[in-house]
């Protein structure tokens, strides 16, 4: 039976392989958390542990043409994480000849384990029978056949991720980058995951919000600066006040100014009006508050200042950025424990 290990020490991530399984539906999600372990190493202490499990192990020929090493079913017996990867054409077929599969997964679910699909892999996790009145999405191929093999569960045809409490279902490997980013926030820390959305999100930076020479850095090992990176983060609303941050971390105005900007590569303006406009796009995406409301939220209440220096940072006005990656938007919850 799995179970859910202790979030000290390594976290357990396994993924279920099958011959049909879509290859980069499972490389992909795997290839982030490594990169997020790694930068984790530099600053942390916490280690991964990514097994690949099959019916009976071993070398596992992928309809692809790729070979992946997997473990069997049978050694399965404790994770922190299931990723259950897309069925490549037929869902149905994988369903009668992975039943395993479905009873690992519905053990892994009932137990409150966090769990992650792509695609039609959410066929697996909807056979189960666990996820009734639990929203789910798949890929929009299967919308109809996904209707009506399990007309209990609702199906989110324009959500690309959607959650019920720690299971998420992803509708596409398109949008599984954007997940794991997240996921990556929660498993490990925000400024890992904001180093790895820099290294599997490029069509964001690139395109919508590119990061100069100078952009702040998160990943340092200077704990008095990580301590005034909190409190500047604790309410964007707020004005800066370093005098009173310098007071409280015991140096003087012109210490802090100096070792802020050797760790973090800009001025404590900077950073704050960068961050600013990193949860502006943030809320720009994932609400329907107005530019007006999006800018007070962050403390640029001047509306044609918020716009100017919105635009200075992405290359577009507030409006045309939500209207370019709302399609790209979801929306999660903390996950639970």
């Amino acid at each position: 039976m799995l179970k859910k290990s202790s979030r000290s020490g390594k976290f357990r991530v396994a993924a279920l392989l099958h011959s049909d399984i879509l290859t980069s539906s499972v490389t992909l999600p795997l290839e982030i958390l490594t990169g997020a372990s790694q930068a984790i190493g530099r600053i942390g202490t916490r280690s991964l542990d990514i097994a690949c499990f099959s019916e009976d192990g071993g070398a596992l020929p992928i309809q692809s043409g790729i070979t992946l090493d997997t473990l069997p079913l049978s050694d399965l017996v404790d994770t922190d994480l299931l990723i259950v990867p897309a069925i490549w054409r037929q869902p149905q077929r994988v369903l009668r000849r992975e039943s395993r599969q479905v009873a690992l997964i519905a053990q892994h679910i009932a137990a409150g384990g966090l769990t992650v699909s792509v695609g039609s892999g959410s066929f697996l996790l909807a056979e189960t029978g666990l996820m009734t009145d639990r929203s789910m999405t798949t890929h929009w191929q299967w919308f109809d056949a996904f209707a009506q093999r399990y007309p209990s569960v609702p199906l989110e045809q324009r959500q690309l991720i959607t959650q019920s409490d720690s299971v998420f279902c992803v509708s596409s490997v398109n949008s599984v980058a954007d997940l794991m980013v997240y996921l990556c926030g929660d498993i490990f820390s925000p400024r890992v995951a904001r180093h790895i959305e820099s290294q599997f999100s490029p069509e964001i930076r690139q395109r919508f919000s590119p990061s100069p020479l100078g952009a702040p850095r998160d990943l340092h090992h200077d704990e008095l600066v990580a301590d005034i990176q909190i409190e500047l983060l604790r309410d964007l609303r707020e004005p800066i006040r370093i005098a009173e941050l310098a007071a409280s971390s015991g140096v003087s105005e012109r210490t802090l100014a100096r070792r802020f900007r050797s760790a973090t590569g800009v001025s404590i303006s900077g950073y704050l009006q960068q961050r600013r406009l990193d949860e502006a796009q943030a809320l720009l995406r994932r609400t329907n508050l107005s530019v007006t409301e999006v800018g007070s939220a962050v403390g640029l209440h001047d509306p044609s200042h918020f716009t100017r220096t919105f635009r200075q940072l992405t290359g577009l006005t507030p409006t045309a950025f939500r209207t370019a990656v709302r399609q790209k938007g979801f929306g999660v919850a903390q996950l639970p424990g």
